[in-house]
């Protein structure tokens, strides 16, 4: 029954219809196909319907809602808005309140266009409208306040209403879970795994984004699968497991039917992920591609995010002239959007990269802009910024009182619940950097009791959150804490686990680094017991420990420095047995005249070599003048001893120890060997030499990291 307030005949074509009259079994059709992700056969069955002289008004009308709809499916909104302006304009000429709604709701997509203001007022036009019909006589009604909730949660999420997004996600979830079409229950489930990635949640998040892309695979929806293979990808970015991200951004961008806005959301996660990898040549293409493509499909905010990260990978770069200029570029789209991310990220980096090329007054400006924007905006993560912005400021103008407002204002922040993680670890390293200046200043060592439990915590902070290049800095900064309380080898132990952090997690920049940092280290150990013998000052301990580096990466000022690569100089290969057994040896070079005594020496100190390393799970040592790398297997130790650099040298130790394990000829023939207590030689395993020679000598250095080329 339709009410009677509405006029049921309508001018068309010349003649009188029925407005409510449609060949509803062919659109039902459609919907039907909609709902099944089977978009081109839809708008197929649509453009062919649209032909037929005998449509009424009803059909036209149902039509063009049809096609904002599908439309907004496939994640072109700005088609989707256009139908929704046709389907709107005709709804009101006919007087249909619930498609006048449906109208207003496709309009309001206008918000992932950049104008998230103006679809609030769309949206909250349809709720008067919708608020104003009851009872059974519009059938739509339950799908459509469905769809409110949905656009409602995204356009706050658009907002970075967090909390609000998500209670109305979650109330769609309790009240439509169970009878809404897949295709929806799969879009509430990605907007979640947004939502909770945002909210700093990643495994919340990766479970919703992974829900969602189960879903789309079963529909064979090509754009969803994209979609969610770029959130996927996106969660474990955060989640700091960048081997995986790499693999679903990449995967996302090989599906023909992606979206703009994915395909330049795996762009900027892969771009995100080299930045953590160091490899800022490779971000800055992938950046550039994302620009490129978002201005080339007017997806503003897509170009805008990207500015911001080019922006802050130029500072990273040491090019502030570039970087601010990129910055304010973002700066100025996120105003004309009114992106409160934007807005107050561009400012925070602007802040910090004048403050990196010590134009105060330029900073200050930044600085008091965001001030205002802090306070404007509901969410604390601004204000967060903010304090930290200007307890650099402060840091940078010294004096003791400055040093003391910018540690209360680090401190405020640390000491309350962490809201974006990232944010509370830019603190933290803050605070501890103020503490180190501190105990530089005044050799006082009771300083390190504020430091120590602030890294600890920072630590904690990286692990439970799984952000990897936190966790490996992190590690770093322990050890070079521990060298200047003059435990080395605590600092040994947490050299070698942050290496091996760095490694697991693909930041072979970081482990390259790390390793070198470990050489060095080995090289300075006179250097250290003599500064323990004199009971050296704070001042000497930290110049020595080198803290820089790793302060100036964790505050996002330089990507890692990696120091030159050569091939280490090999001295000796053995492979021993328990007790000592010498089972094989093999020296490199001939004029290595002094072998046996070489090699008696070494046997002699095995036992402690081997309990050293083994025990307290250390990955080298120094032996005289050679620096000794050691690998278990089963019942033999490996031991490579060289002069020169570990990083590569360990790589073939490791290639070497995984080849004779898997080569049966080898592997047997040493086992039958040992248990008769006899000395293998190179004409024993004739294999063996060759395979010496193919990993020390002629193998090709692993340097693919520095590879130029986008994959």
């Amino acid at each position: 029954m339709k009410d009677n307030s509405i006029p049921r005949f309508f001018s068309h074509n010349g003649r009188q219809v029925n407005l409510f009259e449609s060949k509803s079994d062919e659109l039902i059709n459609v919907e039907q196909l909609m709902y099944k992700a089977k978009f081109e056969k839809a708008l197929e069955i649509l453009t062919s319907f649209e032909r037929e002289e005998t449509n009424t008004p009803k059909d036209e009308l149902s039509t063009l809602i049809l096609k904002g709809r599908i439309y907004n499916y496939k994640e072109q909104y700005k088609k989707a808005v256009e139908f929704g302006e046709l389907a709107y304009d005709l709804s009101q000429r006919m007087g249909d309140i619930t498609s006048t709604i449906d109208g207003l709701l496709i309009k309001s997509y206008i918000a992932f266009l950049g104008e998230q203001d103006k679809a609030l007022d769309l949206i909250l036009k349809a709720e008067k409208l919708l608020n104003s019909v009851s009872g059974e006589t519009y059938l739509n009604l339950s799908r459509q306040q469905s769809d409110f909730l949905i656009i409602k949660s995204r356009i706050y999420r658009l907002n970075d209403d967090l909390n609000k997004a998500l209670e109305l996600a979650l109330h769609w979830v309790e009240t439509r879970e169970k009878v809404a079409e897949k295709i929806d229950i799969s879009l509430i489930y990605w907007l979640l795994g947004d939502i909770y990635l945002y909210k700093s949640e990643p495994n919340k998040a990766l479970d919703y984004a992974l829900k969602s892309l189960a879903i789309q695979k079963e529909l064979e929806n090509q754009i969803g699968i994209a979609s969610n293979l770029a959130l996927v990808g996106l969660c474990y970015y955060i989640k700091g497991d960048f081997d995986q991200a790499l693999n679903y951004c990449k995967q996302s961008l090989t599906i023909n039917e992606m979206s703009i806005t994915a395909k330049t959301g795996s762009l900027h996660t892969l771009g995100a992920i080299y930045k953590e990898k160091g490899e800022l040549d490779r971000t800055l293409r992938y950046y550039t591609r994302s620009v490129s493509l978002a201005e080339n499909e007017d997806y503003i905010e897509g170009v805008t995010y990207n500015l911001m990260g080019i922006g802050s990978t130029y500072r990273m770069k040491g090019d502030f002239y570039k970087a601010i200029d990129y910055l304010k570029r973002s700066l100025t789209l996120s105003e004309k959007l009114n992106l409160p991310h934007g807005i107050y990220s561009s400012l925070f980096y602007l802040v910090l990269t004048n403050l990196d090329k010590n134009s105060l007054e330029q900073a200050q400006i930044y600085l008091t802009q965001l001030e205002q924007v802090s306070q404007q905006m509901e969410s604390k993560a601004p204000t967060q910024a903010y304090k930290i912005a200007k307890a650099l400021m402060l840091k940078i103008k010294g004096r003791i009182r400055n040093h003391s407002e910018a540690e209360l204002l680090l401190k405020q922040i640390v000491d309350s619940e962490p809201i974006t993680p990232r944010l509370y670890l830019q603190a933290i390293v803050n605070l501890c950097d103020l503490f180190l200046d501190e105990l530089f200043m005044t050799n006082n060592p009771e300083v390190l009791d504020e430091i120590n439990p602030l890294i600890n915590r920072m630590s904690t902070i990286a692990e439970n959150q799984h952000a990897y290049l936190w966790l490996t800095e992190t590690k770093l900064l322990q050890a070079k804490l521990a060298l200047i309380q003059m435990d080395i080898v605590e600092a040994k132990q947490l050299l070698t686990h942050a290496q091996r952090i760095a490694e697991l997690h693909g930041l072979k920049l970081l482990a390259i680094k790390i390793s070198s940092e470990h050489d060095n280290l080995l090289e300075q150990l006179n250097d250290w017991d003599n500064l323990k013998k004199i009971n050296a000052p704070m001042s000497e301990r930290i110049k020595l420990a080198s803290f820089d580096g790793v302060i100036d990466r964790m505050q996002g000022k330089q990507a890692v420095e990696l120091p030159k690569l050569t091939p280490e100089v090999p001295v000796l290969l053995l492979i021993i047995g328990e007790g000592g057994f010498p089972l094989f040896s093999n020296q490199f070079a001939e004029k290595w005249a002094f072998e046996d005594d070489l090699i008696s020496g070494f046997l002699s100190a095995f036992n402690s070599f081997s309990g050293e390393l083994f025990s307290k799970g250390l990955d080298r040592a120094k032996f005289g003048e050679y620096t000794i790398l050691m690998q278990s297997v089963e019942t033999f130790s490996i031991c490579y001893l060289f002069k020169g650099q570990t990083y590569l040298a360990s790589r073939k130790l490791i290639a070497f120890k995984e080849h004779i394990q898997n080569t049966t000829s080898i592997w047997e023939t040493l086992n039958k060997f040992y248990k008769s207590s006899r000395n293998v030689e190179l004409k024993d395993i004739p294999s063996l030499k060759s395979l010496i020679v193919e990993i020390f000598i002629k193998k090709s250095l692993d340097l693919d990291i520095f590879s130029n080329q986008i994959d």
